[in-house]
């Protein structure tokens, strides 16, 4: 799997931020080998593919995820400000110029993070480590409440 520079600062500045999180979505389907383009709410395709990544929703982990953000020249003074911040309730939206960012502190499937998070998959690229939802849990996930595209993807990921 080819990725960008870009994208590759990403992977690196939440690693040395240790914040805990998964590649879930799109990019995780292309992962384990059935690639396919972005769509928008829509179901068009687009050339401005989005990335899933989901979030240990603890405080903990929350506030590193501030802290990487804020690396990749995000304001974040809102959300450290907040008097009582919900890190289960906190999705972001980041636009970038090549890709758009999603911070899930959830997903569909009734998955716990850590649960999933100790099944994960790495892959090494450089010297980056990029964890990936496992197979499994991907396949739960996109069960769950399914879209056509996510039919589609199950259909594809099952022969794997």
């Amino acid at each position: 799997m080819e990725y960008n520079r870009a994208i590759l600062d990403i992977f690196a500045i939440f690693n040395s931020s240790s914040v805990n999180y998964l590649i879930v979505g799109g990019t995780a389907v292309a992962y384990y080998g059935y690639s396919r383009k972005s769509t928008n709410n829509a179901g068009k395709a687009t050339n401005k593919p989005d990335l899933d990544f989901w979030y240990n929703p603890s405080y903990e982990n929350y506030f590193k995820l501030l802290n990487a953000l804020e690396q990749l020249g995000k304001d974040v003074t809102e959300y450290r400000e907040d008097p009582s911040p919900d890190p289960k309730n906190s999705f972001f939206r980041l636009e970038f110029d090549d890709y758009t960012l999603d911070l899930l502190p959830r997903i569909k499937a009734p998955l716990k993070f850590n649960a999933s998070f100790a099944k994960k998959n790495i892959s090494q690229y450089e010297d980056i480590e990029i964890p990936f939802i496992s197979l499994e849990d991907l396949i739960q996930d996109k069960e769950t409440f399914p879209r056509q595209k996510d039919i589609n993807d199950i259909e594809h990921l099952r022969k794997f």
